[in-house]
């Protein structure tokens, strides 16, 4: 009896902890990741993580820059404030104190200094190619630190300031090789997490909350990003508590409207799909041939038909339409079969055997391979029936990513469909990061110069705005269309996801933020928790939460005194 007295007492206690604090036990691990925001985007370090969008990301979640930025935009970080010299070219930046590496090191200027130095030294040129623009840097103090450039920047606290992972001194002093630098060592930054697990066949991280962090304790203990199959079937079965979605999964995030379970959050995209013309080659360097080409493509088919309505017509000038930057006086080339025949004709390549096909004047047809990706292979198809109608023939011809990436950085192709991120900043502008390595122009380049030191916003977003209508004009890329973009997530497991204002960094669309898992306003959790690419709530005191406590030592009193009768 004595046993049955003692087990109901303590069933008693946890259900009355239950009732009085009205909270559930938050789950241990939270996790994102899919299609889009799961696999493998290289190992986390400043010099390893693959020049993707997720890539920085995950690098980012280890590793702190001097700003950041929010749903509003540019916030302190590791400097709590900053000053610009009359000229721009200067940057005085006060430090926080206090702050450590995940080795318990002390952060100070040097660390900022070295880095900076060694970038220099060991450029990364596919993701940081704003260091051309650092002169020098100067220590003043342990916590101030001065940044000096060749040149005024217009986006230094976006494009450097807020995009440059400050690494550690004392690790990264007398590495020779950055690239192959890997392992624990690697990865230790002042960021909210510690790299716990990587797993590059399977896609796999395990991050590990720095429970220091300068910031405050992460909201979850875990996070973890992982691969899934289907992905909406994985947040339905509890695999996912968070993933991202964009383009033709328009029908998939349908599933979730309603349904009580999950919440979904909308964004721009900040990416673009173009048809890439090769401008060196005949016919295609031809510029009234790639204005015909344009108007035999039915856009707003293309957005119908493959994508469901998940996109937007593309700005001609590539920047998304709403930023500040975006010119919206831009010719579209809406759908015109007459017009583009017209410009066809005039340029004297006619169907003189009437099968169809254009010939040049030599009289070979007129053929060309269009290159993309398997993931746009559908897209690809849709302007192959559409160009037959202005007699142009099309082969498609779908590769994997990296193939194609090669083939554009080496001009061997005639018309290409890819796509990019970056187009919240005027800095995707410069040639050839469209991509359109194959195209040339001194007085598009010597305005890209221009605008990017242009510290008077408005000169330079006339200047921008010049820069959208030469590429709308002489469209070296026909751009297709923006992408919509959703995150569906469980609110029970975190409820802090956003999407940044223009992009994590400088452009990065996804709403992974590492402000989602820091929640500096939020209440600290008092629960551990843990998250795989998604997060858990923060679990504030509640209401009643010394009452049940109270009531619990009762029951401890009450336990004690029947134990001692029944002795």
């Amino acid at each position: 009896m004595r046993k049955k007295k003692t087990l109901a007492i303590f069933g008693l206690a946890i259900l009355l902890c239950g009732v009085f604090s009205g909270v559930a036990v938050a789950s241990e691990v939270v996790k994102f990741g899919g299609s889009t925001l799961g696999g493998d985007f290289g190992y986390p370090s400043p010099y390893a993580f693959y020049p993707r969008g997720m890539g920085y990301i995950y690098m980012s979640f280890c590793f702190d820059t001097l700003t950041w930025k929010d749903e509003t935009g540019v916030i302190p970080w590791l400097a709590d404030s900053w000053e610009m010299s009359d000229d721009g070219k200067t940057w005085t930046f006060h430090l926080h104190e206090g702050i450590k590496w995940h080795d318990g090191e002390p952060f100070t200027a040097d660390d900022v200094k070295f880095t900076f130095d060694y970038m220099k030294e060991h450029p990364r040129p596919k993701w940081f190619k704003s260091f051309k623009h650092i002169d020098h840097v100067d220590v003043v103090d342990d916590y101030t630190v001065v940044i000096h450039l060749k040149n005024p920047v217009a986006d230094f606290l976006v494009c450097i300031a807020g995009d440059v992972p400050i690494f550690p001194k004392h690790i990264w002093d007398g590495v020779g090789d950055p690239k192959q630098f890997k392992g624990k060592e690697a990865v230790i930054g002042t960021g909210p997490f510690r790299l716990a697990e990587y797993n590059k066949e399977e896609g796999y991280y395990l991050w590990e909350a720095n429970e220091e962090y300068f910031k405050g304790k992460p909201l979850v203990d875990e996070l973890i990003s992982m691969k899934v199959s289907d992905t909406a079937l994985a947040l339905k079965t509890g695999h996912l508590d968070e993933a991202s979605f964009w383009r033709k999964d328009i029908d998939v995030v349908a599933e979730f409207e309603g349904n009580p379970d999950f919440k979904i959050i909308e964004a721009p995209g900040y990416w673009v799909l173009q048809i890439i013309f090769n401008c060196e080659k005949y016919p295609t360097n031809i510029t009234e041939f790639r204005h015909a080409i344009a108007y035999g493509i039915n856009r707003s088919e293309i957005i119908q038909k493959v994508v469901h309505g998940g996109a937007i017509p593309a700005n001609p000038g590539i920047l998304q339409p709403g930023i500040e930057w975006y010119n919206p006086d831009l010719p579209g080339y809406e759908h015109n079969v007459t017009r583009a025949n017209e410009i066809i004709d005039a340029l004297n390549f006619t169907d003189s055997d009437g099968d169809g096909i254009r010939e040049y004047p030599t009289g070979e047809e007129m053929e060309f391979e269009l290159i993309t990706i398997d993931k746009f292979s559908r897209e690809a198809e849709l302007i192959k029936s559409q160009l037959r109608e202005v007699g142009i023939k099309i082969n498609v011809k779908s590769m994997d990513k990296s193939t194609v990436d090669t083939i554009l950085k080496e001009g061997n192709f005639f018309l290409a469909i890819n796509g990019h991120g970056g187009c919240s900043y005027p800095d995707i502008l410069e040639a050839p990061d469209w991509p359109a390595g194959t195209y040339h122009n001194d007085s598009y380049d010597s305005i890209f110069e221009e605008q990017a030191t242009t510290m008077d916003s408005e000169e330079r977003k006339q200047l921008v705005y010049q820069l959208q209508g030469t590429i709308a004009d002489d469209l070296p890329v026909y751009a297709l269309y923006h992408p919509k973009r959703w995150a569906i997530y469980k609110p029970e497991k975190l409820d802090t996801w956003f999407y940044t204002k223009n992009g994590i960094a400088h452009g990065i669309p996804y709403e992974l933020n590492k402000l989602v898992f820091t929640g500096e306003e939020a209440p600290t959790p008092a629960t551990p928790m843990a998250t795989t690419m998604s997060t858990t709530t923060p679990i504030p005191k509640p209401p009643g939460f010394e009452a049940t406590f109270a009531i619990v030592g009762l029951l401890a009193v009450a336990y004690l005194f029947l134990r001692k009768r029944g002795q």
